[in-house]
């Protein structure tokens, strides 16, 4: 099995993925207001959402692996505190966790290639349940990338219009 080269599936991948950034809100990770309307429940998926486009900026633009990987980390801490708090559904806390999982695994330096099954197999499993595209772990890394990247824009999508 031959790995896709990590560093450019966290710039190419994540540079193709296209989720609208909403402008003016607050930063993930910071404090969620009492939520009790599902306006409210709407503002935090969105927060999160944003969230991940953020991480999809820096990872285009070259960001270390440490600080994409605290980034992503932030994100699942938010979505785990809303899940207990009510805010999201298990369904889409589970979604959401899953695209931060490929994402994470997508910016991992993998040199020894220790990673590679677990790493084939997720991104196979992803990209099939969402697009129901078959992801050739073998195939061209353009193909990969385009594979990748277009199944995590899809699910972004459909998270954001994931009635909550």
């Amino acid at each position: 099995m031959r790995a896709i080269h990590v560093p450019c599936v966290s710039g190419v991948l994540l540079m193709l993925a296209v989720v609208p950034a909403a402008a003016g809100r607050a930063p993930v990770g910071q404090n969620a207001p009492a939520l009790s309307s599902p306006g409210a429940m709407a503002e935090q998926v969105a927060l999160l959402l944003d969230g991940v486009q953020a991480v999809i900026d820096k990872m285009g633009g070259g960001a270390a692996e440490t600080d994409l990987g605290h980034d992503l980390s932030v994100l699942a801490s938010h979505s785990r505190d809303l899940l207990r708090d009510g805010f999201i559904t298990s369904a889409f806390h589970t979604r959401f966790a899953r695209v931060l999982l490929v994402m994470r695994l997508a910016t991992i330096t993998d040199t020894g290639r220790i990673l590679t099954p677990i790493v084939n197999r997720e991104f196979i499993g992803f990209v099939r349940s969402v697009t129901g595209k078959t992801y050739d772990p073998d195939g061209p890394v353009s193909q990969q990338i385009g594979m990748l990247s277009d199944a995590i824009a899809t699910e972004l999508t459909r998270l954001r219009a994931l009635k909550r």
